[in-house]
């Protein structure tokens, strides 16, 4: 999807040669940001009486490099401590700012602005506000570097060179996947979800899969990758879910899980994720199981199933979690499928106290039955009690 940020960097010369290097930005254009004035010219700019300060207009795929990837590179090219200031150039035409359009767009600048600020004993002086007003600058100053490479430019070359050579961390993970996709396995896969679309799937084994993905987590900038949903690709989604079930901090994958929850829109991505974190916070998980369960989302809902089953079967099972699984009513055949699953293995692993929900067909009829189904398929149901749960189908 395209977006776009407005970014003042001191003189946008050399401001725009530096973004324009950068894979993923699409599009950029100089002009001036939030004056005062209408149809201002670079001369009425000049005399910093209108307000205005000169910025780049960005156009980029977030698909391929986020905002949070954008804005940590446009700090490598300011001095953010600097007032009206930035080189040997100077004035409120010359400040720093961010101005955004898209209102979401602020949380992920005050995230950044927040770990920017970290890193030095003054205060930011970059301006961050909404865009007001965006007029282009004439033609002469439109990519005025590729037009005269000696021109005048406030930045050391070297930045340049850095923009050019920059691969984004979703760059370098997709091209890792591509180098490792299976065709033939694409195409089984593909068919195992219809909803989703064959062009959206890579085609890379599991075992392969999670050895790129204990790869790419130690990355220095995988948060940009995690922070950037949802993902164009069935794979980066399912890497997405390999690195942050190795998150071992309770509170971190809690944040990364209900991050990417609302956009898995498959039963595979959903199945896979597996937490390492909730093996040892038993006390803490079962409140953001009903949470999930309660969820309007179909995969979010699964997960939580999947999580009461997978958790709370065992020595940690109390009766009471039947009846928040016997509860949920909703339509969506994966939701069914993971209710049905549930009572299966609750059959399985603790028959007497799951056999009266069934006895008493307390859920709705397809569910019932294909409870019944899945159990009876069971190696840990007893001859006997399928012969049983068999009289008991609807």
């Amino acid at each position: 999807m395209e977006k776009s940020i407005y970014l003042a960097a001191g003189c946008f010369w050399g401001a725009e040669h530096y973004l324009k290097q950068i894979q993923g930005i699409t599009f950029t254009q100089v002009g001036f940001a939030n004056g005062n004035t209408k149809n201002p010219t670079y001369e009425q700019v000049y005399t910093d009486l209108t307000g205005f300060a000169e910025a780049v207009e960005v156009k980029y795929e977030s698909y391929i490099i986020p905002l949070r990837t954008i804005l940590r590179l446009y700090f490598k090219a300011i001095d953010p401590t600097s007032l009206n200031r930035q080189g040997a150039d100077f004035g409120t035409r010359y400040r720093t700012g961010i101005y955004y359009t898209d209102k979401l767009d602020l949380l992920v600048i005050q995230e950044v602005m927040a770990l920017e600020a970290k890193k030095y004993n003054q205060p930011l002086q970059v301006e961050v506000a909404p865009l007001k007003n965006f007029y282009p600058a004439d033609d002469y100053h439109q990519d005025y570097l590729d037009k005269n490479p000696t021109g005048y430019c406030h930045l050391p070359i070297e930045l340049f060179a850095y923009a050019k050579k920059y691969k984004p961390v979703t760059v370098r993970i997709r091209e890792s996947l591509f180098t490792n996709h299976d065709l033939g396995y694409r195409d089984f896969h593909s068919k195992l979800m219809p909803n989703i679309d064959i062009e959206r799937i890579i085609g890379v084994r599991t075992p392969q899969l999670r050895k790129l993905a204990k790869e790419f987590a130690k990355d220095a900038e995988i948060d940009d990758f995690l922070s950037n949903i949802p993902h164009q690709y069935y794979d980066e989604n399912n890497m997405h879910g390999f690195i942050i079930s190795e998150i071992k901090d309770y509170d971190r994958s809690i944040y990364e899980f209900d991050r990417l929850l609302p956009h898995v829109d498959n039963w595979a991505t959903c199945d896979l994720l597996s937490p390492k974190s909730f093996k040892k916070n038993h006390d803490r998980l079962l409140k953001d199981i009903r949470r999930w369960m309660k969820s309007d989302k179909t995969y979010t809902i699964r997960f939580g199933i999947e999580a009461l089953m997978t958790h709370f079967l065992d020595e940690d099972f109390r009766p009471e979690y039947l009846e928040w699984v016997a509860a949920i009513r909703n339509d969506e055949y994966y939701v069914k499928m993971m209710v049905a699953w549930y009572f299966a293995t609750a059959l399985a692993k603790q028959y007497e106290a799951t056999l009266p929900i069934i006895e008493h067909k307390r859920l709705e009829k397809w569910t019932h039955n294909k409870s019944i189904q899945k159990a009876i398929e069971s190696y840990r149901i007893t001859d006997e009690q399928k012969k049983y749960l068999r009289t008991l189908k609807v």
